[in-house]
């Protein structure tokens, strides 16, 4: 065994002695290194004064232990920065900016700054946004969805920093959960359109690729329709490149002409949905005569495209305050079982009926 391998496996074990809250700490990095802390700190803050070859055994030092520096704890000796983060992927839907807007107030109202970061389908990206607001020290940090690199949850775990999945009840393995069940919630949908007598179906949904969210509302639609034996048939099962209105267009258009029409189309989300009625009625269709359109998510647009859509509400000012209620009581020192489920609400308005005889 190499001295530098002999040298980590000592500073390893001198961290297991420690509090868990202390982590590992600059001093075991320069130790590491075989440097003094001084110089280590230059690394970190000043690297143009050092060496190129400190620096890389700094570096080097750094990677083999994790480090990450945590500077509000370096300030505070309390360790207590009143500091929440938040991995949101987009601020342009109206059910996940409304719930981030709940979440901020609840916060504030309680002395708590909220930063945000923008994770995308680039693990590198969202490792970097998370050990950023870990080294600006946050006390929490709130996930959407369980899609995420296994490292992020790692480091997290690693720094004893509090984390919690939102916007889902833990479908794919993770228990700190609060937020709606989307498969049962889309169940439930798919259950009213067999109740009103549909068979044949289309589906239209976002690329689901990093979104466990759509994907177990896809399983949801499939899981309930198979109990029925009806399947969706290949041709009728549209992904479209992102969730917007046009994309819902382009996936009702696809559908329609295709051979043999569904009788019900089912969509992951209400701007999809409105984009479906909307290219319906433009290729001379009646909705819900012709074909019926669902939703989900109930944003304010559900209310007002013609017909309003049947979708699913999520309570998401709702769920915005039951995260911030759990994050604050649990620093705070209480001990609260997760996960915990938001309940949903189907909303039936005029864009579904029962499927006409002859399409059957």
């Amino acid at each position: 065994m190499s001295d530098t391998a002999e040298e980590a496996k000592q500073v390893r074990k001198t961290r297991s002695r420690r509090s868990t809250q202390a982590g590992v700490k600059l001093e075991d990095v320069a130790r590491l290194a075989k440097v003094s802390t001084a110089t280590a700190s230059r690394v970190i803050n000043a690297p143009s004064t050092v060496t190129e070859k400190t620096r890389r055994r700094v570096e080097a030092a750094i990677a083999e232990l994790g480090w990450i520096p945590h500077g509000a704890a370096q300030a505070l000796a309390s360790q207590r920065t009143r500091t929440i983060g938040a991995l949101i992927p987009t601020l342009g839907h109206q059910t996940i900016a409304t719930m981030l807007e709940s979440l901020q107030q609840a916060l504030g109202s309680g002395g708590y700054t909220l930063l945000l970061g923008r994770p995308d389908a680039s693990e590198a990206r969202t490792l970097d946004q998370a050990a950023k607001m870990v080294q600006n020290g946050v006390e929490c940090l709130v996930i959407m969805g369980e899609d995420h690199p296994q490292e992020l949850f790692t480091m997290l775990e690693q720094r004893k920093v509090l984390h919690v999945i939102v916007y889902t009840t833990g479908a794919f393995g993770r228990t700190n959960c609060i937020g709606i069940d989307n498969y049962d919630e889309m169940s439930n949908m798919v259950r009213y359109l067999i109740d009103l007598g549909h068979r044949s179906f289309g589906v239209i949904a976002a690329n689901y690729a990093h979104n466990d969210r759509i994907r177990l509302r896809i399983n949801g639609i499939q899981d309930t329709l198979a109990k029925e034996g009806i399947a969706v048939r290949p041709q009728h099962f549209k992904i479209v490149p992102q969730w917007t209105i046009g994309c819902g267009r382009e996936g009702m258009r696809a559908i329609i002409e295709e051979p043999m029409r569904p009788t019900a189309v089912i969509c992951t989300n209400d701007y999809l949905a409105s984009g479906a009625v909307i290219e319906a009625k433009a290729q001379g269709l009646s909705v819900p005569a012709d074909i019926s359109i669902s939703g989900f998510d109930d944003i304010e647009l559900a209310r007002h495209v013609d017909p309003p859509l049947t979708t699913v509400d999520v309570p998401s000012r709702e769920m915005g305050q039951v995260i911030a209620n759990y994050v604050m009581n649990v620093l705070d020192g209480e001990e609260i079982a997760l996960p915990i489920r938001v309940n949903a609400q189907l909303i039936i308005r005029s864009s579904t009926g029962a499927p006409r005889e002859m399409d059957i």
